[in-house]
């Protein structure tokens, strides 16, 4: 009988022994700080430059490999010749490869000459429902291995994000980012990487995108690669240090908008009470410059309002970003006289950091430029009255105006669609070359300028075709369509049906 009551004790036993590990393996979520710390050695930074030993971009990375394969987003090393990557731990590699990269989806794979380095298990980024917790682990602000919190919010097609591309998916999350994120790693609360940070929209607070680790990891298999120049002359900028916990990072600046002591005229003296804004580069849109110069102190004091471009406004502010460039260029134009009145240039990474710069650089110019006398921003106006004589002896008929054009300038008012997708689509149809119609990016010099426009909650796409010296619409319609390029390519097919209504071919 003892013999049969030992076998069941000991049956029980193996039950009970084999039962408990099944509850022990389940995985639990991990502190706030474990995540950090597990995330942050698996983090790096990356300085790059244009070959003159300047850091011209700074952003993050993750080692997706042990042996020295890290993932960042492709427009931190992008044109850039000289890139150097720092470790947690404090090590350094200025040799580094490019191995690979995926501009739909921006992104790149690096190499550094390095072993046993740590890595993150990648997360199936699908399985994870929204309004999930996740940590963001980046260079945010200049700031190496700075953390955030907030929630995945959606699982989306880049097709549905402005200026995102298409083709490919998207985490939406809300952990703060700021320049210098790219490249970060998005993680959930079993310090899993979920995606890496490729971008922001300025619109709204917190949100924020992260291409899914799983779509990507296959780039650190390529082999071979093309070598950056050293990166030993890049140091991580210095200007207005201060001391953090030990170590020494750069502290974010304040730049002063309102001189101390500018003494403004009356407003009954002003010269200046209108803007508008064209941004002629898809890195920045007109809304962000716009909103950068209204948070200046100096802009109330201006007492200035912003109008749409078809309005006439006193100052025309220009901007643009050359391609293949951290330079970022404006013109300040008074209207009413043609004048320029200043231009200059910034170097900043993207829109976040060039939109206060040139907001502070423009404001400041637009202080001096309202203390003007009236005669300095009058001067070619007797020119300009001749102009207007000239154009109000022009035909106001919509068919000569289409018959004797020979320049088209477009401006978009939608953020769906960017100017220069229809320009491309208008350049490649054949009936332009016949009529020798040239495009063109200025406004000023154009025969006609073609208005864009998308109704809230709708896929109808409004064009006008209007005369800069007369003013008179000449043509207009709407075309149906799903998204920009798909719109491009149908109003350019309607725009030259209505030019053709008016102008046969040769």
């Amino acid at each position: 009988m003892w013999l049969l009551k030992l076998a069941v004790i000991a049956l029980s036993l193996v039950f009970f022994t084999c039962a408990l590990p099944a509850q022990i393996v389940t995985p639990s979520a991990l502190s706030g700080d474990q995540i950090i710390e597990r995330v942050s050695s698996c983090a790096v930074l990356i300085l790059a430059g244009r070959a003159d030993g300047q850091v011209s971009s700074i952003g993050s990375g993750l080692t997706i490999r042990s042996d020295g394969v890290i993932l960042t987003a492709y427009h931190v090393v992008k044109g850039m010749r000289e890139v150097q990557v720092r470790l947690k731990n404090g090590e350094t590699y200025d040799r580094v490869d490019l191995i690979a990269s995926d501009e739909r989806r921006d992104v790149a794979a690096l190499r550094i000459p390095a072993v046993s380095l740590h890595i993150l298990p990648v997360g199936d980024s699908a399985s994870v429902p929204p309004g999930s917790p996740v940590f963001l682990v980046s260079s945010g602000a200049g700031l190496p291995w700075t953390a955030s919190s907030g929630i995945l919010s959606a699982l989306r097609m880049a097709d549905d994000v402005p200026g995102a591309g298409s083709g490919y998916r998207l985490l939406q999350f809300t952990a703060p980012s700021a320049p210098g994120s790219s490249g970060g790693v998005l993680v959930d609360t079993q310090a899993r990487a979920l995606g890496m940070v490729v971008g922001s929209l300025s619109v709204g607070q917190n949100v924020n995108f992260a291409v899914p680790i799983d779509s990507i990891a296959g780039l650190a298999a390529a082999s071979g690669g093309t070598p950056f120049d050293s990166g030993s002359r890049l140091q991580f900028p210095r200007e207005s240090v201060t001391a953090v916990g030990g170590s020494r990072v750069r502290a974010p600046t304040v730049t002063p908008t309102t001189p101390p002591d500018l003494d403004l005229p009356r407003p009954d003296q002003r010269q200046i009470h209108t803007l508008t804004v064209h941004s002629k580069t898809i890195f920045i849109r007109r809304e962000r410059l716009q909103d950068d110069l209204k948070k200046t102190a100096l802009f109330q004091q201006l007492g200035v309002r912003f109008v749409d471009y078809g309005e006439t406004a006193d100052v025309l502010i220009t901007v643009d970003r050359p391609f293949l460039t951290f330079d970022w260029t404006y013109t300040l134009a008074f209207q009413p006289s043609g004048l320029t009145l200043a231009t200059g240039t910034i170097e900043a990474a993207d829109e976040f950091d060039a939109g206060p710069k040139l907001a502070a650089q423009i404001i400041e110019q637009l202080a001096a430029i309202a203390m003007l006398p009236r005669g300095a921003l009058t001067a070619p106006k007797a020119a300009a009255s001749r102009d207007r004589e000239a154009a109000r002896s022009v035909s106001t008929d919509p068919e000569e105006l289409l018959r004797t054009c020979q320049s088209i300038f477009v401006e978009s008012h939608t953020i769906w669609m960017k100017g220069n997708l229809l320009q491309d689509a208008l350049y490649v149809r054949p009936e332009l070359r016949e009529w020798g119609i040239k495009i063109t990016d200025d406004r000023h010099a154009a025969d006609l300028y073609i208005d864009i426009t998308r109704p809230f909650l709708t896929y109808n796409w409004d064009y006008k075709m209007v005369s800069t010296r007369t003013g008179a619409v000449v043509g207009k319609g709407t075309v149906l369509a799903i998204d920009g390029p798909a719109a491009a390519q149908r109003l350019a097919l309607d725009i030259v049906g209505k030019t053709r209504s008016a102008r046969p071919l040769p």
